[in-house]
């Protein structure tokens, strides 16, 4: 019995694993290739916008022409500020970001709401 208990959570970690690793990891700039899928975003920030019930963290260069935006909504902003510290420091540098690329306003974006979806990588 044990065994078999064994063998099944082995195959539901296993299975989750590479569930996970086959998401694409792309660049910012192809999000519009890739809208409906979930995937691993990276670029630079470029942008950090603070609005009442919401934060942008654009991508590759300053909205309007950002490749793609990663949106935090407001209840969820203080998670990645006590991960990552104030996020506007980090303009210039390196972003990663797990998501569903959405269209909005025709513009990409991805809402992520844990910060363990987020990566800042290095220099």
């Amino acid at each position: 019995m044990f065994k078999k208990i064994t063998i099944a959570i082995s195959a539901v970690l296993f299975g989750s694993t590479l569930t996970y690793a086959a998401e694409p990891k792309i660049e910012a700039f192809k999000a519009p290739f890739h809208v409906g899928k979930t995937v691993m975003a990276c670029g630079t920030l470029a942008e950090t916008k603070h609005l009442s019930n919401r934060h942008y963290l654009n991508l590759d260069k300053k909205y309007p022409n950002q490749s793609l935006t990663v949106l935090v909504w407001n209840k969820d902003y203080r998670w990645f500020e006590e991960r990552f510290g104030k996020i506007d420091g980090f303009v210039g540098r390196r972003f990663c970001a797990r998501g569903k690329i959405e269209e909005y306003k025709n513009n990409m974006q991805i809402q992520v709401t844990n910060p363990q979806f987020l990566r800042l990588m290095d220099k």
